[in-house]
């Protein structure tokens, strides 16, 4: 993938992908997705593998969602079940449940960690004038930042309560950043969109859209090198 350069004379507003780009989330993700899909898919199924399965099939995507995806990859069905399952439950909502207890717990006790290079961009950016957006697919998304310490950092932060009560897929569809080109009323080509999810890279390329992603683990180094370069803005 080419090197991502913001040209500020285009572009008025940039949109990050909360997870694995603003905050050091992905890994405890994943990490939860695999105590509980392992659990479940023992005598089943094989592990869950924490870095392909978890990108292929879940990062990025409604919790939900991430479940049946990888689930169907499987080929395994589960019934739905409902938000008053208990955790760990042979459901939908019960692998969910557990998934969702194990992370919650991780990041009591841990807290959250932003990668510093994108903390350097986030102040420069706004420095020079653009306007910032977040976007989480999580729950927990607007915890995750303020845990983080990152809000006043951002003019708009969707996360997943917002698609929720909107009824806004998550990825590979970008809903949930066109919600945050809305709500900074602006047009999809004045913004740029820093992704780390996969699916959403994918839908994005096919869809010839103008927005520009970045991606897993390398958005903090591109950062970095914006910073030190500013002439490449």
């Amino acid at each position: 993938m080419s090197e991502l350069v913001i040209d500020l004379a285009r572009i008025s507003a940039v949109v990050f992908d909360t997870d694995g780009v603003v905050t050091d989330t992905a890994r405890g993700h994943a990490a939860a997705w695999k105590h509980v899909f392992d659990a479940f898919l023992r005598g089943r199924s094989g592990p869950f593998d924490i870095r392909d399965d978890y990108l292929r099939h879940v990062d990025g995507r409604p919790r939900l969602d991430g479940i049946r995806t990888f689930l169907a990859s499987r080929g395994i069905t589960l019934p739905e079940g409902s938000p008053d399952d208990e955790p760990g439950a042979p459901t939908v909502h019960g692998l969910g449940l557990a998934k969702d207890q194990i992370f919650v717990a991780q990041v009591d006790k841990y807290g959250v960690a932003a990668f510093p290079a994108t903390v350097a961009l986030l102040h420069e950016l706004r420095r020079r004038g653009a306007r910032t957006g977040a976007v989480s697919p999580s729950l927990h998304g607007r915890k995750l930042v303020n845990s983080a310490g990152l809000s006043h950092l951002f003019d708009v932060l969707i996360d997943g309560n917002d698609a929720a009560l909107m009824n806004l897929p998550g990825m590979p569809e970008p809903a949930l950043f066109l919600e945050a080109a809305r709500r900074l009323d602006l047009p999809a080509d004045k913004i740029a969109v820093v992704a780390a999810a996969l699916p959403g890279i994918e839908r994005e390329g096919r869809a010839g859209s103008g927005w520009w992603w970045g991606w897993p683990g390398k958005a903090a180094a591109r950062a970095s090198r914006m910073i030190a370069e500013p002439k490449s803005w």
